[in-house]
């Protein structure tokens, strides 16, 4: 996964950074970031689809390739 595909879309990377910082609820998300939570959703989806994160019973966490990622945009 490239950090261009985060990167290239404002509300993608907000709320990717969400996610890795340890936001798990896609409402909360929502709001903090005045986004749509529709928006929020297909995003979601979109990171899920890419392999960066993952939904689990009680919310939205990276995977091993999305921890990787996330380390890698921090050392920008």
């Amino acid at each position: 996964m490239e950090e261009g595909f985060i990167l290239s879309n404002k509300f993608r990377k907000m709320i990717f950074d969400d996610i890795a910082s340890g936001e798990k609820d896609v409402k909360s998300i929502s709001k903090r970031n005045h986004i749509p939570l529709k928006v929020v959703r297909e995003i979601v989806d979109e990171l899920i689809g890419a392999g960066v994160i993952e939904k689990k019973e009680d919310g939205y966490y990276l995977t091993k390739d999305g921890e990787k990622l996330a380390e890698k945009l921090r050392s920008r």
